[in-house]
């Protein structure tokens, strides 16, 4: 047994007839492949979370003023 594939490297490649199996447009191909939103919700944690790291910032701001006075 050959691991070089030496054997098929000279074999012609398969082109499908494009009157039957006309190619398909670049959008519609690429939308096959796109994201299909796997991690239903994630966007909404990720704006809550930064949502509430923004107000504990502020929140630590507003205090450590409020203590310097």
């Amino acid at each position: 047994m050959r691991d070089d594939y030496s054997d098929i490297m000279d074999h012609p490649v398969h082109e499908p007839d494009p009157q039957k199996h006309p190619r398909m447009e670049r959008s519609a191909r690429a939308a096959q492949f796109a994201s299909f939103a796997a991690l239903t919700g994630y966007e909404e944690v990720i704006e809550r979370t930064g949502e509430e790291v923004l107000n504990s910032v502020i929140n630590e701001t507003v205090f450590e003023d409020i203590e310097d006075i």
